[in-house]
């Protein structure tokens, strides 16, 4: 019996095992491209490997929905931002299903499911007091009378003064910074020159689990994504601004009015939510795969260092 027969008849008479694994979400504002197959037909291959070789082994993704740019999207082209979310959705599900990508199940991070999942984490958050609130300055564009988002204010970096970078990081040099701290910001939707607004937002104490975070980032992620990572620990790791004012599209925060969850709470949330619809659809125990510390179900996740921040 030859090296690659004796590998295949060796993994072949492994105990089962039983395997959850994701890929990122792609966003709901354009048609899968190149850089979404490679990453699913990975996770695709991987996942039928494991399924050949005696394992039970299941794919789960969805779109994610939210955000500004959906809103304005959906706006540019007439519609609901829902229609729009709708249309691009299975435009991504039949994508995937012409090369032949299977998921055991692909889900939105519009669902029911994924809403009451970001409340029931929000409500229970709220009751360990790890949220604060305060007034925060923000950048206002009074043309398009909106709070700007990150990724919708372009200006000169703080740091190394690289021209023409998004309002949340540098693209030249690497830096994060507050969207305030860009020098000569600019609105990228018209071109104006943003305002100063305040508005009062809730904070994720993100500083809290510090120390959570210091042992499980190593153990959890490649050693080149840990070793960056681990430089924003010389220091208290920052609040984490958790809502956006309206108009947003989103999910409304409870309790307050005109505020929504960051699209960046909901589209994590996302993988959880698909998981707990694809048990449903199975008659599967969700809580083996995300609660239960005894559960022996293997997790992973194949995302892009671009979203390690």
């Amino acid at each position: 019996m030859n090296a690659n027969k004796t590998e295949i008849f060796n993994q072949l008479n492994k105990p089962q095992r039983q395997i959850l694994i994701t890929a990122a979400l792609p966003y709901a504002n354009s048609p899968i491209h190149i850089g979404h197959l490679l990453e699913h037909f990975q996770v695709d291959f991987w996942c039928r490997y494991q399924n050949l070789i005696g394992n039970q082994c299941s794919f789960v993704c969805a779109d994610d929905t939210h955000g500004t740019p959906i809103m304005i999207a959906a706006q540019n082209a007439g519609i609901t931002p829902e229609a729009h979310i709708q249309k691009i959705w299975e435009s991504h599900v039949n994508d995937f299903k012409d090369f032949k990508i299977h998921h055991h199940h692909y889900s939105s991070t519009n669902s029911v499911a994924n809403k009451q999942l970001c409340e029931y984490f929000y409500e229970e958050l709220k009751k360990s007091n790890h949220f604060t609130q305060k007034l925060i300055e923000q950048l206002y564009c009074e043309h398009d009378r909106m709070f700007l988002p990150d990724r919708y204010v372009k200006g000169t970096c703080p740091k190394c003064k690289a021209t023409d970078q998004y309002g949340d990081n540098c693209d030249k040099c690497g830096a994060t910074y507050a969207t305030t701290e860009l020098i000569e910001p600019k609105c990228s939707l018209c071109g104006t020159k943003p305002v100063l607004k305040e508005s009062e937002h809730v904070l994720f104490q993100l500083n809290h689990f510090k120390t959570f975070l210091e042992t499980w980032i190593p153990s959890h992620t490649q050693k080149e994504v840990s070793n960056k990572m681990m430089e924003w620990f010389n220091e208290p790791l920052r609040d984490w601004d958790i809502t956006r004012d309206a108009p947003y599209f989103g999910i409304q925060i409870p309790g307050l009015k005109d505020k929504y969850f960051y699209v960046w709470v909901d589209a994590p949330m996302g993988y959880i939510s698909g998981t707990l619809e694809m048990c449903q659809k199975l008659n599967l125990n969700f809580d083996d795969f995300w609660k239960n510390p005894n559960s022996e179900i293997e997790l992973y996740h194949l995302i892009g260092k671009d979203i390690t921040y």
